[in-house]
């Protein structure tokens, strides 16, 4: 492992609670990712036979996204669930560069608990009834798991503060564990324990991240213009912290699984021997 961090960024992540990391991602693997996200709703749009929009890859994957949403929300909402399962989603949480900087910040031995969550913001992609970004809230209760857990926030391009940025209370770790009521989604942290003028904007350069103590409080900038923010945030959790290895390993994250057929009578017999008759393909 190669050392990235120096002493003073070191010492601002343990006192401010946060630390924005750039050059840590290589921007041609973010932009390959982007151009699987679109192709995964430009396939839909075109069984649908549906409009696909052309141009530089992330206004058409707007576009497309905008018009698979307008067609189906649920069609919309499984694409993006498929989309966060993607290779390069999982390839950014183990790049070598962020595995070196969670080092640097004291993560010995690394475990991912829960896999990575893409969030999406978009004036144009709200879901009826649904959320737009999250309110104020610690990530501790998501996990649950080691004290020293990182959340990392990874936008797939440069975030500049009209782009629904995240915030971030600086120093609010310090206060440990707060009162607050659950959400489906979080818990949201009780608005006594903070003022509007506590927040910070955080901006990431493409290739950069923003990592946080899980004790640290944050939430979804709602000042945003017509473009689209992706981001992926994970947890880089530490299985050689003390309280952790005391408690016996708890997580708070379970993996299920659906019994039975999805898809009744899929696959036929017939539809197996295609796929592996296919040559040269």
């Amino acid at each position: 492992m190669g050392k990235i961090l120096d002493r003073d960024q070191i010492r601002f992540y343990r006192e401010q609670g946060y630390l924005i990391a750039e050059d840590i991602f290589d921007p041609r693997s973010l932009d390959e990712t982007l151009t699987h996200f679109n192709l995964a709703f430009a396939q839909q749009l075109e069984r649908l036979a549906l409009p696909v929009a052309a141009g530089t890859t992330l206004d058409s994957l707007h576009q497309n996204m905008i018009t698979v949403f307008g067609a189906s929300v649920e069609l919309y909402l499984a694409t993006l669930r498929m989309c966060s399962k993607l290779y390069g989603v999982y390839q950014l949480m183990t790049t070598e560069r962020l595995r070196d900087v969670t080092a640097d910040l004291g993560i010995t031995t690394p475990l991912f608990q829960t896999t990575p969550v893409l969030h999406l913001m978009s004036k144009k992609l709200i879901i009826p009834g649904g959320y737009q970004g999250f309110d104020a809230h610690q990530d501790w209760t998501s996990v649950q798991g080691s004290l020293d857990t990182i959340t990392t926030w990874i936008p797939f391009m440069d975030i500049d503060p009209h782009l629904f940025t995240m915030e971030v209370i600086p120093k609010s770790h310090l206060l440990g564990l707060l009162s607050g009521a659950q959400e489906q989604h979080v818990l949201k942290v009780s608005d006594t324990h903070f003022t509007e003028e506590d927040f910070v904007p955080i901006c990431v350069g493409k290739g950069g991240v923003c990592l946080m103590s899980n004790f640290t409080i944050h939430r979804s900038s709602r000042d945003g213009d017509e473009r689209i923010r992706i981001s992926v945030s994970g947890r880089y959790e530490n299985a050689s912290e003390r309280s952790f290895v005391e408690r016996e390993y708890p997580f708070t994250q379970h993996k299920s699984m659906q019994r039975g057929f999805i898809t009744e009578n899929f696959p036929s017999v017939e539809q197996v021997r295609a796929m592996y008759a296919r040559e040269g393909e």
